[in-house]
């Protein structure tokens, strides 16, 4: 089963993984309301259906960096929320980041990270509801 996130915000976060050299392709993908336990057993993470270009990065959920948020890594959070919208028309603030993670970390949401990222150019299924979904591997 894969784990796919479609995000208007994926393309920054693409960038960055795939500007880095092959077998240092770690990153997160951002603050998901999931179940923790499920989707640390995931295998395939897949990000964006951006500009025509669809699921433009795979790579495996990293297990021990996936968590529930936590205070302690705040600025690291809100750096990587100031990542995500770097490629905005518009400016996004630094307290419009703070506020928005604050948010998240009270409710606690969950970070999603991964590992070993590569480019993804296969074909692929959209149930068209909901931003983030699942299907079954082929």
């Amino acid at each position: 089963m894969s784990f796919n996130v479609k995000s208007r915000l994926a393309d920054a976060v693409v960038d960055s993984v795939l500007a880095k050299p092959s077998g240092s392709r770690h990153g997160i993908t951002g603050f998901w309301l999931a179940s923790l336990d499920r989707v640390r057993h995931e295998r395939i993470l897949r990000i964006g259906t951006l500009h025509g270009r669809h699921f433009m990065l795979a790579a495996e959920i990293d297990p021990m960096a996936t968590h529930v948020m936590d205070r302690k890594r705040f600025d690291e959070y809100v750096e990587h929320e100031m990542l995500k919208h770097s490629k905005d028309k518009d400016s996004y603030s630094i307290e419009a980041a703070r506020a928005h993670v604050q948010e998240c970390v009270e409710k606690g949401r969950i970070v999603v990270a991964f590992r070993n990222a590569r480019a993804f150019t296969e074909a692929f299924k959209s149930n068209g509801r909901n931003s983030v979904w699942y299907e079954e591997d082929q």
